[in-house]
């Protein structure tokens, strides 16, 4: 059983971790306009909403 925990456990991790660099790698393009950005992180904002996380009511694009 424990075995079975730290396979999900790293699982998790790693989705996590790709996520957070997937997150870096939009933030720091410095070819996107301001348009393009706002965009980008609106998506990013949404996402982390849906998936349970709160970003804050200064965030709120609806």
């Amino acid at each position: 059983m424990q075995r079975e925990q730290d396979f999900y456990r790293a699982l998790v991790s790693d989705a996590a971790a790709r996520a957070l660099l997937r997150i870096r790698d939009i933030l720091a393009d410095d070819a996107l306009s301001d348009e393009t950005c706002f965009a980008k992180i609106e998506a990013i904002v949404s996402l982390l909403e849906e998936l349970g996380v709160d970003c804050g009511s200064r965030l709120d694009f609806g």
